[in-house]
């Protein structure tokens, strides 16, 4: 007895092959860099977002010249770096970035899969020499659709983040580095 599946699915890879390499096309992942700079505006290192074939997103982050320790780090709505004064004229770096990104509208503080802001990243370790890098798969967040990530920001903060909703929000201080997402690799 023929499996008519099975037949199919031959005939399917025989075509292919028959018609030559340019015939089939394989999907390579999206990859979108950031480059990260100080609020000195120093590039400081970058961060890349590698889209997975099943869905999220694979973030490799390499950096020097920070203070040695953790640091909260998050993905945060707007994609700009820029600095915001306030009315007395006093500037606060990369507060155009935004608040972190929440497309689900959780409101809550929860860490990186604690079902909170799909924005909240692990806390990033730089070591006695001022170097650190992660590498980490974030099932939650995306490099195309609605809810993408590209177009907005990566920020690094001065402390670590206690993934709480206590004010002041994970406890992370102000921040000390950012990228832009956006420039497709």
């Amino acid at each position: 007895m023929v499996d008519s599946r099975k037949t199919i699915g031959l005939l399917a890879i025989l075509a292919c092959a028959l018609a030559g390499p340019s015939a089939v096309a394989f999907a390579a992942p999206q990859t979108f860099d950031a480059p990260i700079f100080n609020v000195a505006g120093k590039q400081i290192g970058d961060a890349r977002f590698i889209g997975q074939p099943g869905g999220g997103t694979q973030i490799i982050i390499n950096v020097s010249g920070l203070p040695p320790g953790q640091h909260g780090m998050h993905i945060h709505e707007v994609g700009s770096c820029l600095a915001i004064r306030d009315t007395q004229g006093v500037a606060t770096p990369f507060a155009a970035a935004g608040g972190h990104f929440d497309p689900a509208h959780t409101g809550h503080h929860l860490g990186p899969n604690g079902g909170g802001h799909a924005g909240d990243l692990p806390n990033l370790t730089i070591d006695s020499a001022g170097n650190g890098g992660l590498a980490y798969y974030a099932p939650s967040l995306q490099v195309s659709g609605s809810d993408t990530i590209v177009g907005r920001s990566i920020v690094i903060h001065a402390n670590p983040d206690n993934y709480t909703d206590t004010p002041p929000v994970g406890g992370s201080g102000g921040r000390i580095a950012c990228g832009e997402i956006g420039a497709l690799r």
